[in-house]
């Protein structure tokens, strides 16, 4: 007999016993069937929704549902925060919140939790380094001449890090992470940063131009958010080295997948790795798939056995915290944990 947990819709008569909806497509399974055993055996009620839109047409459900747990896509946004008045946590499984309106969950008092795990966070470090060395030697273009029992070439392309300028556009845990790692390869490191902040001894603060300018590596580590969702397009981009690598394995939406791929056409010396894009997945006859100088994959190179066991384990810790009022490990907005803690005595709840 199958073990699977048996997810059902929220009917009228249902909704007043669930207080948390998971919400997401079958790809998610993994993260979501453990939270679901996991509030069920405490004595929670939990409801599963596929699509926001399958969520917004349980008008009945939307009134008791205390608690949202959702893909980091998710858009949750004002209007839903009105049609769900004892909404009181959002949680996330992923690092990432670019669905959530942070601000207008801050405003109405709504907790919001993700998974600012370690082995994520190190493992997306990692992951930069190895798009970094793989583009600098040319791993694929080298591998293709062992497959196809091409001739050596009579130049070869591969490069050293070891002197190079590294430039970090964003320097949240991720970016801290991948300097830290660098730090010890003999190279130069640039950070652009939005807020001025204290920075290790070991990089250097650079206006976002700066760091376009001057670096043979351009490694994006910002997260999306409103503010830097299409910050970099074309004429910015250009600033960069003609033979520059450029890595991204944070977000998509931060450069257009189109100027990216215009840009590489016209400079083949320019090397990109890319692990994500907008929208995802990539399109079929997106121009990226053409360019030689260019590694792309699916949205996963960061993604280990180890941050993946432990981001499933972070998503049920989150929940069940919040479920029973206690404050997650992993906030996004610690403002709201004061008068969140308030909350708990309301009676309309």
């Amino acid at each position: 007999m199958s073990t699977r947990p048996r997810f059902v819709r929220v009917t009228h008569l249902e909704a007043k016993m669930s207080t948390v909806a998971l919400v997401g497509t079958s790809s998610f399974d993994r993260f979501f069937n453990p939270a679901h055993d996991a509030l069920q055996r405490r004595g929670h009620g939990v409801a599963r929704f596929v699509t926001r839109e399958q969520l917004l047409a349980a008008v009945d459900a939307l009134q008791s549902l205390e608690i949202l747990g959702a893909t980091s896509s998710f858009a949750a946004d004002r209007e839903l925060f009105a049609r769900m008045p004892r909404l009181r946590a959002l949680v996330s499984p992923f690092t990432g919140v670019e669905g959530f309106d942070v601000s207008a969950a801050t405003e109405n008092g709504i907790l919001v939790a993700n998974g600012q795990i370690a082995e994520n966070t190190v493992s997306m470090a990692e992951a930069a380094v190895l798009f970094t060395l793989a583009s600098l030697y040319d791993l694929h273009g080298t591998e293709r001449h062992l497959r196809e029992n091409l001739p050596r070439p009579s130049q070869v392309r591969a490069r050293m890090l070891m002197g190079k300028t590294v430039g970090l556009i964003g320097f949240g845990k991720i970016g801290q992470a991948i300097a830290e790692r660098l730090s010890v390869w003999g190279v130069r490191l640039v950070a652009s940063v939005r807020t001025t902040r204290s920075m290790p001894a070991y990089i250097t603060s650079q206006s976002l131009d700066e760091v376009l300018a001057t670096s043979d590596v351009v490694i994006m580590a910002a997260a999306l958010t409103p503010e830097s969702r299409g910050m970099l397009d074309l004429d910015a981009l250009r600033r960069m080295k003609p033979d520059v690598v450029f890595v991204n394995i944070t977000r998509g939406g931060i450069i257009p997948d189109d100027t990216l791929a215009t840009l590489a056409a016209e400079r083949p010396a320019m090397r990109l790795a890319l692990d994500v894009f907008d929208p995802e997945p990539l399109k079929e006859d997106s121009p990226l798939r053409d360019l030689p100088n260019a590694i792309l994959t699916p949205h996963m190179v960061g993604h280990t056995v180890e941050s993946q066991m432990r981001l499933r384990e972070a998503f049920c810790e989150n929940l069940l915290a919040v479920a029973e009022w206690r404050v997650p490990e992993y906030v996004v907005n610690p403002s709201v944990i004061e008068p969140w803690l308030g909350k708990q005595d309301s009676p309309q709840l």
